[in-house]
């Protein structure tokens, strides 16, 4: 053994490892066959073959297991004539023989130039091995190097672990983008693959709520952000990450956010939502993955990370893993509206096309320069009943009470149809004419109006919010904010006047803090020779 020890201590580079395997292999190839390989030969090169760790993982026990070369003739022989024996032999070995043809083609630059790093200190662990920071001596500047070094695995699983290791390496070297973690090279280190990264100042994201606790709708768009920018980014180039959780984005000290750990990551068809590839394929699964990735591991689809996208905003605003009580846990979190808690849940549909399609339609929704659904675009984000009715029904009070005698102007009321007659009002957002009349006599409802509000009268006041033709108290969003928008227009309101001026203001600010219960507002969008023009947008 003692002169095992001395003989590992010269073993400085790939070329020696990659003689005495060669020697080892031939020895193997001669003893099975009509050669040989002497007992002292046999025996100190198999110990420096075991001594080795990488090529001990390589090589199948079968091989190595044999104290004594005779041993190991006899269990050749079992395997029948020369032909198959120098087969198991060649196929047993191939995994090592290919491990040293990458170490002797290998030219990475920081394999030939350790002695310009400086380790420091581990900052990361799991499966695949370790992540340590190192820095560069002459550039004085930090890194951090992936080193795989996986415990308690398989030879193959080994084999197919570097392979993976490598693909994440080769995948993250395209992307480039400052919300993705950066890969600046991949070689080997003391005989181990490795990857060489942005080393990151900061803190994972779970770490972060661990500090800091759940945060507003407000707050949390932030860091969803960035992570929607480096996916969106990566989703473009035909990448998905599929293995999204709080560990697996970092928060930096100026606040700016990295995706990391691509390691299950795939690549997918840009045209299509779904590539199949091989079968087999094992995840992690976990509280923050896509279940259709449960019952389908290979499957290649942009919708699960936005699924895991969904998963990673509950965290933000809760601090709380997703869960099967998860609604009712957001709700009372405090931190959203029932109409945010929509969106946040739309990511998390079990079905995929219920959920947002890509991340350019929730880039839009959230981010764009305005960022809000207004009446004039034909494609809703949202639900179209939004408001409940509770708030249907303060509206029509608030109405009712302004059409009397409303707040501090004395002697000023608030029309619905300002200085219009009630079908002029309608005229602009219904068809009258077309539509049915509840009574026979009448041939559409404009005739009905005309009998009941100027003939005889006998209409309540604000009886258009209770006439289900117009289905302002149950009918969608729309009807009912675009009637309330109508309401300001120019042609329908004098703003000139200072007293229905500020009446107007009054009454839409009332509106607007009925309506922000449910997510909407009521704008300004534009003028008309100088006076106000409104619309409605869903307020993220």
């Amino acid at each position: 053994m003692n002169y095992i020890v001395k003989m590992m201590r010269c073993i400085v580079n790939i070329n020696d490892i990659n003689q005495i395997f060669k020697r080892y292999y031939s020895g193997l190839m001669g003893v099975a066959t009509d050669g040989s390989y002497p007992e002292n030969e046999y025996k100190q090169d198999r110990e420096l073959i075991l001594a080795t760790s990488e090529l001990n993982k390589l090589i199948p026990a079968e091989i190595t297991q044999h104290y004594t070369a005779q041993n190991f003739r006899r269990a050749m022989q079992e395997k029948g004539g020369y032909a198959p024996r120098r087969q198991f032999i060649t196929e047993s070995l191939q995994p090592a023989v290919q491990y040293i043809d990458g170490l002797l083609n290998s030219n990475d630059s920081f394999s030939l130039n350790e002695d310009f790093y400086e380790m420091c200190e581990p900052i990361g662990n799991g499966g695949f091995g370790m992540v340590y920071k190192y820095r560069h001596k002459l550039l004085d500047m930090d890194f951090a190097i992936k080193v795989f070094e996986p415990v308690f695995v398989s030879q193959s699983e080994a084999i197919e672990g570097e392979n993976r290791f490598f693909r994440e390496a080769k995948m993250l070297f395209h992307l480039r983008h400052e919300n993705i973690v950066s890969v600046y090279d991949i070689g080997r280190i003391n005989n181990k693959p490795f990857i060489r990264l942005e080393y990151i100042d900061g803190q994972t994201l779970k770490s972060c709520m661990e500090k800091i606790g759940g945060v507003s709708f407000e707050r949390s768009k932030k860091p969803i952000k960035g992570i929607l920018a480096g996916l969106k980014y990566a989703h473009e180039i035909g990448v998905i990450h599929r293995d999204l959780k709080p560990s697996n984005v970092m928060i930096t000290k100026d606040g700016t956010v990295k995706i990391i750990d691509f390691g299950i990551s795939a690549y997918i068809e840009i045209n299509d939502h779904t590539k199949l590839t091989k079968t087999g394929e094992e995840l992690c699964g976990g509280l923050y993955q896509d279940p259709c990735l449960i019952s389908q591991p290979s499957l290649r689809d942009v919708r699960s990370d936005i699924y895991s996208l969904g998963a990673l905003w509950f965290f933000i605003l809760t601090n709380r893993d997703p869960s099967t009580d998860a609604r009712q846990v957001l709700l009372n979190s405090g931190n959203v509206t029932p109409a945010q808690a929509d969106i946040v849940f739309r990511y998390l549909k079990s079905n995929a096309d219920e959920r947002f399609q890509n991340c350019k339609e929730i880039w839009e929704l959230l981010f764009s320069e305005i960022n809000v659904i207004e009446r004039s675009k034909p494609k809703r984000f949202a639900a179209t009943k939004n408001i409940t009715n509770v708030t249907r029904m303060s509206i029509m009070k608030l109405l009712d009470e302004a059409s009397n005698n409303y707040g501090n102007y004395n002697a000023t009321v608030f029309w619905y149809n300002g200085e219009l007659n009630d079908i002029d009002f309608l005229k602009r957002l219904y068809p009258l004419d077309t539509m049915a009349s509840t009574d026979p006599r009448f041939k559409n409802f404009e005739s009905d109006i005309i009998q009941h509000t100027i003939n005889n009268d006998d209409w309540v006041r604000n009886w258009i919010f209770k006439d289900e033709r117009l289905a302002l108290i149950n009918g969608e969003d729309d009807c009912l904010l675009r009637v309330l928008c109508e309401m300001f227009h120019p042609e329908v309101r004098d703003w000139r006047d200072e007293t229905t001026k500020n009446i107007s203001l009054y009454v839409l600010d009332s509106l607007n803090n009925l309506l922000g219960e449910d997510g909407y507002e009521i704008y300004e969008v534009d003028k008309i020779s100088g006076r106000p023009v409104f619309s409605y947008r869903y307020c993220i």
